[in-house]
């Protein structure tokens, strides 16, 4: 979820054309997961879209517009993707990679059996579930040609040293902890649709692209990069809930009368219940941030053209999707790649190569 810094950071309406020729690195976990708040609400087994083969689809209709969606303004994406994250985040272990390959074998033996009721409860299962999708997106992405890395630690701080090092020009995200990494630059409300799920409700609300600089922000509130941690441990992020009773609003009053994290606990120890916030995690939580665990040395970015076979096995013959639909959003991402890569050769410099870092299952 992040922090919850809406009300306090300068969000500045862009439209989405206005990020023409940019490379943007894309936090994957955050933007496929935002791909199931879409599921249908009819009564039936499941809240998600499911194939022939009880398995969900949200992410791979998803990923398909999207990429089109991007390519369509011109934009070149990166996706980033986690790796083995901090204990104190709870995230894939090596026990639950073997927990996935023993589910994937047991899938494909009950889909052979054709129990399909049994081959859902598996599908959905959290063994299964959220490692499948990612692994799918992965090979969807890798069948479009698009460049996707995978971070020593979290996407969110791979994401932000991209655009640190001058390789992506803005990190997209809807999770404010990009600016705890250091993130410059965060386009959020990125998407074809402009609207979005409004949380535990079947309505939407209206969205526009937003661009937010950490500079400018940081002026804003007057703080530090430093101060703002701080901030984040108060309020809460992935990696620590924060203390009860304290919001954004009165982190930031907190840390700006008093500077540190420390000296807040020293004078506000009578009114809040800082027990849970020892030393030991203050120390590993700023490191996090303020240090992470990235990807320093790169090749070369290169956006490939669309390999038409690899996506129609994937989604057609795989997951059995509709081949006209699936095709026809094909021949659209295909025109606009070659539109993509026509203005980033004339008006920039040619699209770069990467090599693609590889989770093994």
């Amino acid at each position: 979820m992040g922090i919850k810094l809406r009300d306090l950071v300068r969000n500045i309406p862009i439209e989405a054309s206005e990020l023409a020729g940019s490379a943007i690195s894309i936090d994957a976990p955050n933007i496929i997961s935002s791909l199931f708040s879409f599921s249908h609400k009819k009564s039936s087994d499941s809240k998600y879209f499911l194939d022939g083969t009880q398995r969900p689809i949200s992410h791979l209709y998803g990923l398909l517009y999207r990429v089109n969606f991007y390519y369509s303004k011109k934009i070149l994406p990166i996706f980033c993707f986690d790796g083995i994250d901090s204990p104190l985040k709870k995230l894939r272990t090596k026990d639950r990679l073997k927990d996935f390959l023993f589910t994937e074998r047991w899938f494909k033996q009950v889909l052979k059996d054709g129990d399909k009721n049994r081959a859902r409860e598996i599908a959905l299962s959290s063994e299964y579930f959220w490692p499948n999708i990612i692994k799918e997106s992965k090979a969807l992405l890798g069948a479009l040609g698009v460049p996707y890395i995978e971070s020593p630690a979290s996407a969110e701080s791979q994401c932000a040293q991209l655009v640190k090092d001058g390789m992506a020009r803005y990190s997209n995200s809807q999770d404010y902890d990009s600016f705890l990494f250091g993130c410059p630059r965060v386009v959020r409300n990125l998407s074809k649709s402009l609207r979005r799920k409004e949380h535990g409700k079947w309505t939407y609300q209206k969205i526009q692209p937003q661009l937010i600089e950490l500079k400018a922000t940081l002026k804003q509130l007057n703080i530090s990069q430093f101060q703002l941690v701080d901030m984040g441990l108060l309020i809460g992020t992935d990696y620590f809930p924060g203390i009860k009773g304290i919001g954004p609003k009165n982190a930031l009053k907190l840390i700006k009368l008093n500077g540190t994290i420390e000296r807040v606990i020293t004078a506000e120890r009578d009114k809040y219940d800082f027990t849970r916030l020892s030393f030991e995690i203050i120390k590993k939580v700023r490191k996090i941030f303020l240090f992470p665990e990235v990807l320093e040395k790169y090749t070369d970015f290169h956006w490939e053209l669309p390999h038409e076979e690899s996506v129609m096995s994937l989604l057609c013959r795989d997951h059995r999707l509709d081949e006209e639909r699936v095709r026809n959003n094909l021949e659209k991402t295909i025109n606009n790649y070659y539109k993509t890569t026509k203005y980033s050769s004339s008006h920039l410099n040619k699209p770069r190569k990467v090599q693609k870092k590889l989770l093994e299952y």
